[in-house]
């Protein structure tokens, strides 16, 4: 084994780990339960399955069922979710959902604000799934996939989706487009359902906190209650170009979770949302 891979083209894992069905060494159930590879390492349970040892090859969705969801099946469920990380201050906003005991979701990049392999991005993305949090895909370096070709967009999925399994060894289930461009486009439809997805992520509530810097909390407010009575999904960043302030981002978190809340919101997420 090298680099924590493992199986027909890396080897065996080392410290009796096991080989994810991915082909990642580890010791938690995400390692050494269903697809646990046995010929490569150990494992919980000897009958589980064979899977590819190529974290690229994503079994193909040939449902026809992929969908991009805009609001949340339940009238009462709010999907909390950020755009554009990882980013230096996801560790404090990860301390202010753990205050309210709020799980979101998080759509990150590769190489866009944040080098997602770097010691503080890899940090901020274990946390992130530990604490229970949805990690998924916004593309390697944010790239509007609606002037992409089927290849291209492949390169910029899988990038980031084999970053993320290596940092949390779980493959990301949703994803959401750069700019929500694509949502048309039939290439882009049909090359995410071969990649193995199901569910693309839009949003009825746009917060416009990149460009109004999280500072018109009226606004936000404002566009909140005009979808009061139905599902939620909201679009936060977490990421402002130009000058972000770390207290004023914050404080736009917390009085969005005070809002829903206080009007019998229930903050869910990714999979919960369209379950």
């Amino acid at each position: 084994s090298k680099d924590g891979q493992c199986g027909k083209d890396h080897g065996v894992c080392p410290n009796s780990e096991c080989c994810s069905k991915y082909g990642w060494c580890g010791s938690t159930d995400e390692y050494c339960g269903a697809g646990c590879q046995s010929e490569f390492g150990t494992c919980g349970n000897d009958k589980t399955s064979k899977a590819p040892t190529d974290s690229t090859n994503k079994k193909p969705n040939n449902s026809g069922s992929f969908k991009f969801y805009e609001q949340c099946n339940n009238n009462k469920h709010w999907a909390l979710t950020f755009d554009d990380g990882p980013y230096k201050y996801d560790e404090d906003l990860l301390d202010l959902l753990k205050k309210y005991n709020v799980k979101a979701t998080f759509f990150l990049n590769g190489d866009n604000v944040m080098d997602i392999y770097s010691t503080q991005g890899k940090r901020i993305v274990k946390r992130m799934a530990a604490e229970g949090h949805i990690v998924a895909s916004h593309t390697w370096s944010h790239a509007d996939l609606d002037e992409l070709n089927a290849s291209q967009i492949k390169e910029e999925m899988i990038k980031v989706e084999e970053a993320i399994v290596k940092i949390t060894g779980k493959r990301p289930a949703f994803m959401r487009l750069p700019y929500g461009s694509g949502t048309s486009n039939p290439t882009v439809k049909k090359t995410l359902q071969s990649l193995g997805y199901t569910a693309g992520f839009q949003w009825n509530v746009d917060t416009m906190d990149w460009d109004n810097k999280g500072e018109d909390l009226d606004y936000v407010i404002k566009k909140f209650k005009a979808k009061f009575g139905k599902g939620i999904i909201s679009l936060n960043h977490t990421f402002y170009s130009g000058n972000m302030n770390k207290k004023t981002f914050l404080n736009l978190i917390e009085e969005e979770i005070k809002l829903m809340k206080k009007n019998g919101y229930t903050p869910v997420t990714a999979d919960v949302c369209v379950g």
